[in-house]
């Protein structure tokens, strides 16, 4: 949150109006990534790139820098404002993040901007990432197959080769660090953990999937002869 406030994406905070509630709150998901993607940059190199390369099914890492709601320009002079740029030795991870894992809240025209501007300003490497966090119903590769449909042709011929499109939900990203923070981890990672999971808690996200009744494995209780002999309901 901290670097949510330096920017000046106080809305969502609770540094703009003390009586908004969460759900009406501007901004939220500025807070939200905020809080999130700083704690991910303190991770231990080994464990930043183990926790990536999990989440984006392609090495990336370590970090070498990360930066916040970066300003870029079209030609047209129009301003954008991605949400976080990430880079390794290799690659520019660009990150466009959204509040809710359920609900459709990526919008193609906004992706589309945000690459044509990186790669005008040489802020994106040709062989960048770009990451969608939340804002899908589908985050099966056919989600994202359809989402690269619906976005390649509003990008210059040949963009296809430039960039490759991974898209995440939070409760996905919580599980590739929580599988990689283990209980034996050092007590400052695990600490990181709790706060991501307290800042899930705090934003209403899950963290993990939903068990159902009839996916649960049954439990055999073995009892001994005579166990409920003087059980009775009173």
């Amino acid at each position: 949150m901290l670097n949510a406030v330096l920017s000046g994406k106080k809305r969502g905070t609770g540094l703009q109006n003390m009586q908004t509630t969460l759900e009406q709150a501007e901004g939220a998901e500025d807070a939200l990534t905020a809080s999130v993607f700083e704690r991910l940059a303190y991770l231990p190199d080994n464990l930043f790139t183990n926790v990536f390369t999990e989440l984006l099914g392609q090495s990336f890492g370590p970090l070498q820098s990360i930066e916040y709601w970066p300003s870029w320009f079209l030609k047209d002079g129009k301003r954008v404002e991605p949400d976080v740029l990430l880079q390794d030795a290799q690659h520019s991870l660009l990150v466009e993040a959204k509040r809710h894992d359920v609900v459709r809240q990526q919008n193609v025209f906004q992706l589309a901007q945000e690459l044509e501007s990186g790669w005008e300003q040489d802020a994106l490497s040709d062989n960048c990432i770009l990451l969608t966090l939340g804002g899908l119903k589908d985050y099966s590769e056919k989600g994202q197959d359809d989402l690269l449909k619906e976005l390649l042709p509003l990008l210059p011929t040949g963009s296809a080769e430039r960039f490759t499109l991974v898209c995440r939900s939070w409760q996905q990203l919580y599980q590739a660090l929580e599988a990689n923070l283990p209980p034996d981890s050092p007590p400052g990672c695990l600490r990181l953990l709790d706060d991501v999971a307290s800042c899930y808690a705090w934003h209403r996200l899950r963290a993990h999937p939903m068990r159902w009744l009839n996916n649960l494995q049954p439990v055999e209780l073995k009892t001994a002869p005579g166990a409920f002999t003087h059980w009775r309901i009173k």
